[in-house]
């Protein structure tokens, strides 16, 4: 990877906090089954033992045991069993202040991996389900260290796919231009600002931009403001319209009903979601399936 590259997914990494909903060791049961839904929060599973087929966008997949998946937020997706044994597998489910989608798609990664040491995969799940049913006072640094441990791992044996067509320089300036917008978006922001501060024209901003992060520069902040609001929720006892105000929104309702759209929940219920750990009102909101991962 070059080192612009690699710098731009860095950026991206540096600013990323989790925070864990459920973690389990689970026999899936012959109804494990959910088609085209989309959660907020990020999946990764390790399949022990059995068969079945999960869905990641267009693209199937049908893990094997020892294979490792991420399945980052705010992708639809579908699973279910097959005719043979059904999976055994560690799973987790997290949230996360960035769309870790956006990751995969700078990187042009695949959903599925099969990792060096396995070992040492069961070993940080273990870890994740041990302290997640306790309360002891570093029970929350051992998740974390242990949830970070499982992203990396992944991350460091998937394959990246080679880019073309855009000069270390380009990629440079779009680096800093992520960084402008992270330190201004509680500000009014526009495409001829964000253009002239890279020296490029607005088209060929929006182009390459595009290009990188799989989406307009408008839509982008759009979404890291929402990001945004994700963490201020999780980690403050601000109102919702302080959020909303530091988020870069003006409009609490308008606010509001983006965030819904985005998370599937209002931001009251998304802070209620995380307060209980994942075990809410599953029917109700649609955010978790149960105990069936």
């Amino acid at each position: 990877m070059d080192t612009a590259r690699a710098q731009l997914i860095n950026g991206q990494l540096s600013n990323l906090r989790v925070q864990l909903l459920l973690a389990k060791l689970s026999v899936c049961a012959r109804d494990w089954r959910r088609l085209h839904f989309t959660p907020f929060y990020n999946k990764l599973y390790y399949i022990c033992d059995g068969e079945g087929w999960i869905q990641v966008g267009d693209e199937q997949y049908r893990p094997v045991p020892g294979e490792f998946m991420f399945i980052p937020g705010g992708t639809e997706q579908s699973f279910s069993v097959t005719e043979g044994t059904p999976y055994t597998m560690y799973w987790c489910h997290f949230g996360s202040n960035i769309r870790l989608g956006t990751v995969f798609r700078l990187l042009g990664i695949s959903h599925l991996v099969k990792p060096e040491n396995p070992a040492l995969v069961q070993h940080h799940f273990r870890e994740l389900i041990r302290h997640f049913n306790e309360t002891g006072p570093t029970s929350a640094v051992h998740i974390q260290a242990a949830l970070y441990s499982l992203i990396a791992l992944f991350l460091d044996k998937a394959p990246v796919k080679p880019q073309h067509g855009t000069s270390s320089a380009a990629e440079r300036k779009l680096i800093d231009s992520l960084r402008y917008i992270d330190a201004h978006l509680s500000s009014e922001l526009t495409i001829e600002q964000l253009s002239g501060h890279a020296h490029f024209h607005p088209n060929y901003f929006i182009r390459l931009f595009k290009r990188h992060m799989g989406m307009p520069p408008m839509k982008y902040i759009h979404e890291r403001r929402l990001e945004k609001a994700q963490q201020l929720l999780a980690s403050t006892d601000l109102t919702v319209g302080e959020v909303a105000h530091r988020s870069g929104f003006n409009d609490v309702s308008y606010f509001s009903a983006s965030f819904k759209k985005y998370a599937g929940v209002t931001p009251k219920d998304y802070r209620n979601v995380l307060q209980c750990g994942g075990e809410t009102t599953e029917a109700s909101t649609g955010l978790f399936y149960n105990n069936k991962g």
